[in-house]
């Protein structure tokens, strides 16, 4: 075909040159992008491709060609259809069902259609602005009433809410081998989700941002409860001894060495070297530079006895 200069492109063929050019490639993620139906956009492509602004390779899947990549257009608005917005009776049985946001495999269950049947009509729906869906990349993953104002989460997005506990916190790094997601990804998400109240995140040991879940991100319809929780960060002090130290402070607000070893009946060198070595690994500090000075608990004492209580009782 020859170089078409500036070409007139209805809107919907503009749609999905434009799906085109930001990477889509199969007809149902260019048709879910320019929300058009099926049969539109085979239509939109078909010409896209007579005017030598699309191609389609041997494996079924368009691009932009070096033209429609780089073409100025301008539109003109498609013809007008009757009922354009109204959906069938396989439409209307599909949106009475989707009461709540759906599985894409359980609306097949439910309507006893095929695979191939329901994601038609899906894409339809979408079209006509009846349905929205969770992930881009896996458009059926989860799929909801346009009208239904839940928070929905992609599929990784999911992956990691599932995998953050709620009795304790942890990292990134815990929630990423749990949830199996790149790590590319993970600081993003929790981020996502912290904007929307799904999680909370507070200070761990060496300076790490440690997350639990709220009781939003519980209730939520995709926090799987059979997901594999993230496991619990390592105390970076584990003793029974340490824990009985740290509590007798805390019970105190402060104390000297002197009647901590009084309280537990430690001897006076070994409780001595004791908290020279909390106080290293910064769970426990001085309340002036003076010798006798008494010790209170730092924020990291006070996180990792309420961690190592809570793991006596578990």
């Amino acid at each position: 075909m020859p170089k078409v200069q500036n070409p007139l492109l209805t809107q919907s063929q503009a749609a999905c040159l434009i799906a085109l050019r930001h990477g889509n490639e199969t007809q149902p993620r260019i048709a879910m992008e320019a929300k058009l139906t099926l049969a539109k956009t085979a239509a939109a492509l078909r010409t896209l491709a007579r005017l030598g602004l699309a191609k389609r390779s041997p494996t079924k899947r368009w691009h932009a060609t070096g033209d429609g990549k780089s073409c100025r257009f301008e539109t003109v608005p498609d013809r007008p259809r009757r009922n354009i917005g109204a959906p069938g009776p396989a439409g209307r049985r599909l949106l009475e069902l989707l009461n709540r946001p759906m599985r894409g495999r359980e609306i097949v269950e439910k309507l006893g259609m095929t695979h191939q049947g329901v994601r038609q009509l899906l894409i339809k729906l979408h079209a006509q602005g009846h349905v929205r869906f969770a992930d881009s990349e896996v458009p059926f993953w989860i799929v909801a009433n346009a009208g239904d104002k839940t928070s929905l989460l992609s599929r990784d997005e999911e992956r990691v809410l599932s995998a953050i506990p709620r009795d304790y916190a942890t990292d990134a790094t815990k929630i990423r081998l749990a949830s199996h997601v790149p790590e590319s990804k993970v600081h993003q998400i929790l981020e996502r989700l912290l904007v929307r109240r799904f999680i909370e995140v507070s200070d761990g040991p060496w300076e790490k941002r440690i997350y639990r879940i709220t009781s939003a991100g519980l209730k939520h319809p995709q926090c799987a409860q059979s997901a594999r929780r993230a496991q619990a960060l390592r105390l970076p002090v584990e003793s029974d001894r340490i824990r009985k130290v740290l509590l007798v402070i805390l019970d105190s607000g402060e104390l000297r060495i002197r009647d901590v070893t009084n309280a537990l009946n430690l001897p006076p060198k070994s409780m001595n070297a004791l908290m020279q070595y909390l106080k290293r690994r910064g769970l426990v500090k001085k309340s002036d530079r003076a010798y006798n000075s008494p010790y209170s608990l730092t924020a990291e004492g006070l996180a990792a006895l309420a961690e190592m209580t809570r793991r006596q009782a578990a």
